[in-house]
């Protein structure tokens, strides 16, 4: 019996309120304030030290796309729209897009709390990405329109553009390949397509080596993650 185990009955009157107002497994319940607070352990937990690597880097996550690939948009819109709600903060994205506009639009605007919203919000419309890419600009405001059409129409954002197509082929992606592929902490996952029901949350939170945070909702226990009584 692990020491979590043991809060919860020695401290937990009711069983019920262990197992049936937490979703989330033993393991975790001390690993955050606030699936502390879920899990009605909020007191019991102060009692116990958990050994998780608070300094741990971020997952570096690195999409390689096209902008007008159906199934991009999917993988953007249904995976990584989710894992940068939920575990944004353990997560270092980084998009690798084919296509001017979007290129532009990161190198003009390198913050990605900036660009991914902005890109998102593209590849999620119904049109031409540059169409688009008015449209979300004026949506999201503080990004220069005009900045982004002179960049993607001139000499700058074919050489950008460029230099997202060697990167890609840079990873030696299978001529059967289909994008977009992912790679986490330089470790090359596959395509979305070979690979279709990958949970990517859960994914970017196996790689993580700190505290998880509240949207890893993991069933299985993490070796970095162990408690014991302080």
């Amino acid at each position: 019996m692990n020491g979590l185990e043991l809060v919860c009955i020695v401290f937990v009157a009711s069983a019920s309120s262990c197992y049936g107002f937490c979703q989330f497994p033993q393991h975790l319940w001390c690993s955050s304030p606030e699936i502390a607070k879920e899990c009605r352990v909020t007191s019991q937990c102060k009692g116990l030290i958990c050994l998780a690597k608070v300094d741990a880097k971020p997952v570096d996550v690195v999409v390689y796309y096209e902008a007008m690939c159906s199934e991009c948009i999917d993988f953007v819109k249904d995976h990584l729209s989710l894992a940068d709600k939920e575990v944004g903060e353990i997560m270092n994205l980084q998009l690798v897009p084919y296509v001017d506009t979007e290129a532009c639009i990161i190198y003009l605007y390198p913050n990605i709390s900036v660009h991914f919203p902005l890109i998102e919000c593209m590849m999620t419309t119904v049109g031409l990405p540059e169409d688009n890419a008015k449209t979300c600009a004026l949506k999201f405001g503080g990004v220069d329109w005009a900045e982004i059409v002179k960049c993607s129409r001139g000499s700058l954002g074919r050489r950008l553009e460029h230099q997202m197509g060697l990167h890609t082929k840079s990873l030696a992606i299978p001529e059967d390949a289909y994008l977009p592929y992912v790679t986490l902490n330089g470790v090359l996952v596959g395509d979305v397509m070979d690979k279709p029901g990958t949970d990517y949350v859960n994914l970017i939170c196996h790689n993580y080596q700190g505290p998880f945070p509240y949207g890893c909702r993991m069933e299985k226990s993490h070796p970095n993650h162990s408690c014991r009584k302080a």
